[in-house]
């Protein structure tokens, strides 16, 4: 019998894998990873993202991916390659029947009523369980300790922070809106027994928060950028204030799960215009000129299941204007298109905080540019 179930949980094992294969984009998957990857034809190339590979960095692009068959490998190591799955586990850590089980979970697939039962038998099932299950215990876990920590944090002098994006000709009412916090030097400690007191160091290692030695992770990242779902935090991303400091960026642990501003959408009407643009400070400042924005982590950061979020406006696609934005820009278009939405392109020069600071007339020109795109893809459709 035990032979039987663990047979009939192996099989859908491979069954699950090859659903989340079929409906895998790769292009969306790796670049979440890989932001700042070159992409010739079908091949990905970057710097090496795996944590226990232990890059630093700084070195060639050893990392490849074949886009079309989903396939990566690290030169540098003589086991750095394999399928999106096998990337998941290095990436995340986790075991492969985990990793199967977060990935489908992430696509919203669902498994037969047979293969629950069958995973149900087997020894193992609990790394199997539900993936709906154990991701809504995490993503509950996750949100308390983002909520607490930018509380913790906001009760300390915001000043710095704040003065860092004020020079960017971004608004107080919208960092304040937003939810953008600073975490100040001289804090550290204070901020770190808080956030003991309040949840299990298990729970703080788990959110990436903490790490192995029982620190706070986000030392040298202190201008924290929470994302939001129905005005609740889930998720954090934090960018350095000091020139030279790299990565620029710090997370905690699991993917984007979600547009950055998301919550703004469900107050527009359909058919209005809403940008979607590459970072942060680029959201903050079209939403400082009154302009409706959603942000990507990266140029490559835009997930399929996101799209349907989208397809009541009229999408402006403003990414920054270097080979990854172009690219990814060319790429998004087509996406819209092909599944017969609204969406235009526009180009910059640089970036759009950067054609702000610069620009006395942005946002005129903004305004322009954007209807002359949306014209141009009208006329391209046929309309």
């Amino acid at each position: 019998m035990d032979q039987q179930s663990n047979a009939q949980r192996q099989l859908s094992l491979r069954l699950l894998c090859e659903e989340i294969k079929g409906r895998l984009d790769h292009h969306s998957f790796f670049l979440r990873y890989c932001p700042d990857a070159q992409i010739t034809g079908s091949r990905l190339k970057s710097r090496c993202p795996i944590p226990a590979h232990g890059h630093t960095g700084l070195g060639q692009e050893s990392f490849s991916v074949d886009l079309r068959r989903g396939l990566y490998h690290c030169f540098s190591r003589g086991d750095g390659g394999g399928d999106a799955i096998r990337f998941y586990e290095q990436m995340h850590g986790v075991s492969f029947a985990r990793a199967v089980s977060q990935m489908a979970a992430e696509l919203g697939l669902r498994r037969s009523r047979m293969s629950r039962l069958s995973e149900r038998a087997s020894p193992d099932a609990d790394l199997f369980a539900a993936p709906e299950t154990v991701n809504s215990v995490r993503a509950e876990n996750l949100s308390a300790v983002c909520e607490k920590f930018l509380e913790v944090c906001r009760a300390e002098d915001q000043t710095e922070g704040v003065d860092y994006l004020v020079q960017r000709r971004i608004s107080l009412k919208v960092i304040k809106a937003l939810g953008v916090t600073y975490f100040p030097r001289g804090c550290y400690r204070r901020v770190m027994k808080k956030m003991l007191d309040s949840f299990k160091l298990a729970e703080l290692q788990e959110s990436g928060l903490f790490n192995a030695e029982q620190h706070l992770t986000f030392y040298r990242h202190r201008l924290l950028f929470p994302f939001y779902l129905e005005k609740r935090p889930v998720y954090l991303q934090a960018r350095t204030t000091t020139a030279g400091v790299k990565p620029r960026w710090h997370n905690l642990r699991g993917t984007v799960p979600t547009l950055y501003n998301a919550d703004c959408l469900a107050d527009l009407k359909s058919g209005e215009i809403v940008y979607l643009v590459e970072g942060f400070t680029d959201t903050l400042t079209l939403l400082t000129h009154n302009f409706a924005a959603v942000g990507l982590v990266g140029a490559g950061g835009l997930k399929s299941e996101w799209v349907p979020q989208l397809a009541r406006f009229k999408v402006i696609v403003a990414l920054d204007g270097d080979h990854a934005g172009t690219n990814a820009a060319v790429r998004y278009a087509e996406i819209f298109q092909a599944r017969q939405l609204h969406a235009a392109r526009v180009t910059l020069p640089t970036d759009v905080n950067d054609f702000f600071q610069h620009n006395s007339s942005a946002a005129l020109e903004m305004t322009l540019m954007a209807e002359s795109a949306l014209e141009r893809s009208f006329n391209c459709r046929g309309g």
